[in-house]
């Protein structure tokens, strides 16, 4: 089982048009709304690739019974401190003609000390019963930049593999606490490391970096170029598929629900990344926040083609 951590749950907002005038009238074609959050989105994608996943962290009074109602629906346990506040909106717009989408993301209300030392203590728990841990997505005000780094340390002791996917001061302090993967994106990987990528090279030059830092694998994953993975001795690349991208939100939690599987599996790095890709194929070929299922996994997965880079 894996237990995923969201921090920061939303209601994310999607909708679609055709061509983005900004500062002009844009007509909405479709529209939907989906309760999520990254953890909560990775755990949705790993339970509908197969496997059990269990969701804790932060829900809000105010809304956040849409959040558990969507887990419930999805046959995935959670187990949230519930705090005062609302659950925050973040508004996604999906240009069909460019297929670029446009986030408008809030912040999160404020959550007190106490609510992070109950966390602590369900997360002790649960990871006690799991194989891996996944870290992922903001903080809402109240939250330290450290917290990723002290959850890391307290659950060091287990025998759990830990994922952290995060971005900015997070994903800094978080790789103090040692996480067995990480997940950066371009933007993190070149704004963490103030560098502009221009190659395959200049990314595994990169990933080095964090191998240093005792990371044993770094996954990154490249939008539409598709994604690389790394541990201390191997490298490979994957280039994304040609689909009929649908939305993108939710494509970087679902290589990890691959990798997840993959590992669950036991399986090598270099399906792993096929795992990741093709989880991520599968979820963008998709609507608004709406995650990979195993059908399209399992059709997708033989076209992922995977070059070695070391």
């Amino acid at each position: 089982m894996i237990t995923t951590v969201t921090l920061n749950p939303c209601i994310d907002k999607s909708v679609t048009i055709e061509g983005f005038t900004y500062g002009g009238m844009n007509r909405i074609i479709d529209s939907r709304i989906d309760p999520s959050g990254k953890g909560i989105n990775v755990a949705i994608a790993y339970s509908q690739l197969g496997g059990q996943a269990l969701c804790t962290g932060i829900n809000y009074r105010v809304n956040g019974d849409l959040v558990e109602q969507r887990l419930d629906k999805a046959g995935i346990g959670h187990d949230f401190v519930t705090v005062n506040g609302e659950v925050r909106i973040n508004h996604k717009v999906y240009d069909r003609s460019t297929q670029v989408v446009t986030e408008l993301n809030e912040s999160g209300h404020m959550v007190d000390e106490d609510a992070l030392v109950r966390l602590k203590d369900k997360l002790m728990v649960h990871c006690r019963a799991s194989d891996t841990l996944v870290l992922s997505g903001s903080v809402p005000r109240g939250v330290p930049t450290t917290i990723y780094r002290e959850l890391l340390r307290e659950m060091s002791a287990l025998p759990i593999k830990t994922v952290l996917d995060a971005e900015g001061e997070l994903f800094l302090h978080g790789l103090e606490g040692k996480p067995y993967i990480i997940k950066p994106n371009l933007f993190e990987l070149e704004t963490t490391l103030d560098i502009k990528v221009t190659s395959h090279q200049d990314i595994v030059n990169a990933a080095k970096v964090f191998l240093d830092k005792g990371v044993k694998i770094v996954g990154v994953s490249l939008g539409s170029q598709g994604a690389i993975i790394m541990d201390e001795h191997h490298g490979y690349y994957a280039p994304a598929l040609k689909v009929d991208v649908k939305g993108t939100t939710g494509a970087g939690d679902s290589i990890i629900a691959g990798f997840c599987l993959a590992m669950k599996e036991g399986l090598n790095l270099k399906d792993m990344l096929r795992y990741g890709v093709a989880a991520a194929t599968a979820s963008i070929t998709r609507e608004g926040t709406l995650m990979c299922t195993r059908e399209d996994f399992q059709k997708i997965l033989p076209q992922v083609k995977v070059e070695t880079l070391l």
